[in-house]
């Protein structure tokens, strides 16, 4: 099994912030949504690569912050 790290960008942390504040995001078509938002926060690859780097964890169509996402959500 290969391990693969995965870097948090500036764009992360913008997403990551916002499901601090929100708690959750949603998945539409093309993006991650917060709740009342018309405009994503993040691409749904962006989205996954947070996920597969463990700051997000994802259940159905929401994604939550771990534990290291509430972290890095707290950077900058």
């Amino acid at each position: 099994m290969t391990s693969t790290t995965v870097v948090l960008i500036p764009g992360m942390l913008k997403a990551l912030r916002l499901v601090r504040l929100h708690g959750f995001m949603v998945e539409r078509r093309d993006g991650l949504y917060y709740p009342g938002s018309n405009q994503p926060a993040c691409s749904k690859a962006l989205a996954e690569k947070m996920v597969e780097g463990g700051w997000l964890v994802k259940y159905g169509e929401r994604y939550q912050p771990t534990e290291k996402g509430w972290h890095a959500g707290e950077a900058g």
